[in-house]
């Protein structure tokens, strides 16, 4: 969607408070035409909009102030993920331009590289990186397969990093519902989170067993607990990372590297599926292969920040100088980058 000054996205939102709930009943009016966010008698400049997080219907920003000083707002806007997209192609434009100049004034503007997202269509710097398969998008977190002579396998885009465990998988939406009555007084309490199968099990067994004596809420603990475990393998190319990752968790990483072997020989890149097995392998204590797994999910991805985030302290608690440094001399202009942002 395109959005500027001549066709802007409009949109009427809530306000919310920092328990997510709506601190008024009417709607206030809100429009984004590319460069500016107005959320009724509020002007946010996109290119101060330093994260952008969405969940449902609910959207949470953090913005640099006057004063350097970062504020966050949180609204439920009526087009969520429309706006999100909208925000996120703006700003990331804004600030690949500004580093691109940045270089252009130390006579480093023949350096400058970028993308763009495959699927949300924001620019990624990557200035003094080299290519690679896979591409990492820090805006709607997908891993995408970029290279001209590999055709990105079915599902790709639906993976990512699960909110519980932090293993790469297929997050789904789960729904945690308690029922209670206790003489004159009843209710319930719900929240959905997004987290892989693996992670929707101990919380739906959980659920059933405090739902059971009141009944009402054994159908939702039900259903959730039948996801959890009929949902566990994916399909198509990915099939079997559910299991993978399940026996990763329980400390079997040969039965984990098993399940991921075989889904490299029908995805050969993959930096997620590296990703995981380094965390089982840290999860263990082998920190040198679990550096080196790290490593492979770089070269599969080259800018993939899960696996950057993890591999740069490991490397310093290993004493892998020159490894370090190599790391350092690709990221330290991504991190300007980011700062600037």
């Amino acid at each position: 969607m395109h959005v500027s000054p001549e066709a802007p996205l409009e949109f009427k939102f809530h306000w919310l408070n920092e328990k997510g709930q709506q601190t008024g009943l009417l709607r206030k009016k809100g429009r984004f035409d590319g460069t500016t966010l107005v959320l009724d008698d509020i002007e946010v400049p996109a290119s101060v909009i330093v994260h952008v997080e969405t969940r449902d219907n609910r959207m949470a920003l953090s913005a640099m102030t006057q004063s350097g000083e970062p504020a966050t707002l949180l609204l439920m806007p009526t087009n969520t993920r429309q706006l999100k997209a909208a925000l996120d192609v703006s700003r990331s434009g804004v600030w690949a331009e500004m580093h691109r100049e940045a270089l252009e004034k130390k006579g480093l503007g023949r350096t400058f590289r970028s993308e763009e997202c495959p699927e949300c269509g924001a620019t990624l710097i990557l200035s003094g990186m080299p290519a690679s398969p896979q591409l990492y998008c820090r805006f709607c977190h997908t891993l995408s397969t970029i290279a001209d002579d590999l055709q990105p396998p079915p599902g790709e885009k639906q993976l990512r990093l699960c909110d519980e465990c932090g293993m790469f998988s297929k997050p789904r939406r789960f729904t945690i519902f308690y029922f209670y009555f206790l003489l004159v007084v009843w209710g319930w309490w719900s929240r959905s989170t997004w987290r892989c199968p693996a992670c929707m099990r101990g919380e739906a067994w959980k659920m059933l067993a405090a739902n059971f004596v009141f009944v009402l809420g054994i159908p939702v603990a039900l259903v959730q607990l039948f996801r959890s475990y009929g949902g566990t393998d994916l399909a198509g190319p990915f099939r079997g990372l559910d299991t993978g990752n399940i026996k990763a968790r329980k400390g079997d990483v040969g039965g984990a590297l098993q399940q991921y072997r075989a889904i490299l020989e029908r995805v050969p890149h993959c930096a997620g599926l590296k990703y995981n097995l380094g965390l089982a392998l840290l999860q263990q204590g082998d920190k040198s292969r679990a550096a080196d797994a790290f490593a492979a999910a770089l070269d599969e991805c080259v800018n993939y920040v899960p696996a950057y985030a993890v591999v740069r302290p490991l490397y310093e608690e290993l004493g892998e100088t020159e490894r370090l440094a190599e790391l350092k001399a690709m990221w330290d202009d991504e991190d300007e980058a980011e700062e600037s942002q």
